[in-house]
C-alpha cells in the first residue's frame, strides 16, 4: 500500500498576507485550511467537509495538505488563516512575538507507537542504534527522546536520531535498514504491523497526555472573524463525533481523500484511532506542559511563555455550556 499525500498546493496570496482577516468574507464565505500531515486528524477534516459540516456553518473550505513547519508560516502568512497542526509551533512563534493559539484539542493522547525491526527484542538491545523522527523538534522528537529517557538512554550519545522527513518515511527507514526503528501513528501503524515489525511500546503508555493535533489559528483573526472561527470550531468538533460514530464514512475518506487503499490498515485506524480524542475536545494543559518543559530545555526563549496564553478555549467552552457535546449522538 502507497500512503500517498495530496497535492501541496502553491498558493501566491499577496493580499492574505497584507490582512490575514481577508481569507474570508463579511458573510463567512470561502476559507484556506491547512492540515500538516497524513493522520486521523486528517480525516476528522476532511469529514467536515464530505458531511456538509463546515457549510452547514455557512461556510466553503477548501483543505489544502501542508507539510510540517511549513503549515505555520501559511497560516502567518494568511494563506491558509486556520490549521491543523501541534502545539510545537505555536510556542516557537510566540516566542518571536506572534500571537498564534490553539482553540480545539483533536488529538490528546500521543497515538504513537515506537515501532522497531523484527530483531529487535528488547528496548536494551536499542543502544548505538540509529531511531527515525519526521522532524528535529517535531512530536516524533520528542515522544521518541522522552521514551528514551524513560528507557534510560541519552538521546544522540546513546541512541542516534536521524531525520526522516514525514511518518510514512520512517516505515521507509525500517524497510531500508538505514534506521532501526521510530514512533508511527495510524494508519503507517497498521501498516508497519501487517509487514511483520515490532510494536516496542505505545507511547500512550509512557506518556498518557500530549497535545498532539489541533486546530490553530491567529488572535487577530479570531477578532476580524469571530464567527467564522466559531463556525470552524463547530464543524471539526462535530466531526470528530462523526469519526466515533459512522465507520463507513471514516473508510470513505481514508481511500479517497488520502488515498489508502489497504482494507486492513483502513479498518484498524478507523476502530482504534478515536481513543486518542477527547470527547470535549479542549486542549490538554497538561500535556501542553509536557512538551514545554521539554522544550525549553534547549529553546530558552520559550521559558517567558505560559500554557494558558498558548490557547483560547472561549469557543468549545460555548459549545459545552449550550449542552453540544451532551447529546447521545456526539457523546459516542
Amino acid at each position: 500500500m502507497k500512503i500517498r499525500a495530496p497535492m501541496i498546493y502553491v498558493i501566491v496570496a499577496v493580499c492574505c498576507m497584507a490582512d490575514p482577516g481577508r481569507a474570508a468574507t463579511k458573510s463567512l464565505g470561502s476559507l484556506r485550511l491547512a492540515y500538516s500531515s497524513i493522520s486521523g486528524a486528517a480525516v476528522v477534516t476532511w469529514l467536515a467537509v464530505d458531511k456538509g459540516l463546515f457549510a452547514k456553518n455557512d461556510l466553503d473550505v477548501e483543505l489544502i495538505y501542508v507539510a510540517g513547519s511549513q503549515a505555520m508560516q501559511s497560516l502567518l502568512s494568511g494563506t491558509t488563516p486556520i490549521g491543523i497542526q501541534g502545539i510545537e509551533p505555536v510556542f516557537r512563534v510566540n516566542a518571536q512575538g506572534n500571537d498564534t493559539a490553539m482553540i480545539l484539542g483533536m488529538v490528546t493522547k500521543p497515538p504513537f507507537s515506537i515501532i522497531v525491526r523484527p530483531e529487535i527484542k528488547d528496548y536494551r538491545e536499542l543502544k548505538g542504534k540509529p531511531m527515525g523522527i519526521t522532524r528535529y523538534g517535531s512530536a516524533t522528537d520528542l515522544l521518541l527522546r522522552l521514551t528514551l529517557d524513560k528507557w534510560g538512554f541519552k538521546p544522540e550519545i546513546d541512541v542516534p536520531i536521524l531525520q526522516m522527513g514525514g511518518v510514512p518515511p520512517i516505515l521507509s527507514g525500517l524497510q531500508s535498514k538505514r534506521i532501526f526503528g521510530g514512533p508511527l501513528s495510524l494508519p503507517t501503524l497498521a501498516k508497519a504491523k501487517q509487514e511483520g515489525y515490532r510494536e516496542l511500546a505505545d507511547v500512550a503508555d509512557l506518556v498518557p497526555e500530549y497535545q498532539v493535533a489541533g486546530v490553530v489559528t491567529r488572535r487577530a483573526f479570531i477578532k476580524q472573524h469571530t464567527e467564522v472561527v466559531r463556525g470552524v470550531v463547530k464543524a471539526i468538533a462535530e466531526a470528530m463525533a462523526v469519526f466515533r460514530s459512522d465507520p463507513n464514512s471514516v473508510k470513505k475518506v481514508m481511500k479517497e481523500r488520502l488515498k489508502i487503499d489497504d482494507p486492513l490498515v483502513i479498518e484498524e485506524t478507523q476502530k482504534n484511532y478515536p481513543r486518542y480524542m477527547p470527547n470535549v475536545p479542549y486542549p490538554t494543559r497538561a500535556g501542553i506542559a509536557v512538551i514545554k518543559a521539554f522544550l525549553e530545555k534547549n529553546e530558552p526563549a520559550l521559558r517567558q511563555l505560559s500554557v494558558d496564553d498558548q490557547i483560547d478555549n472561549q469557543f468549545v467552552r460555548e459549545l459545552e455550556q449550550s449542552g453540544f457535546f451532551s447529546s447521545p449522538y456526539r457523546a459516542r
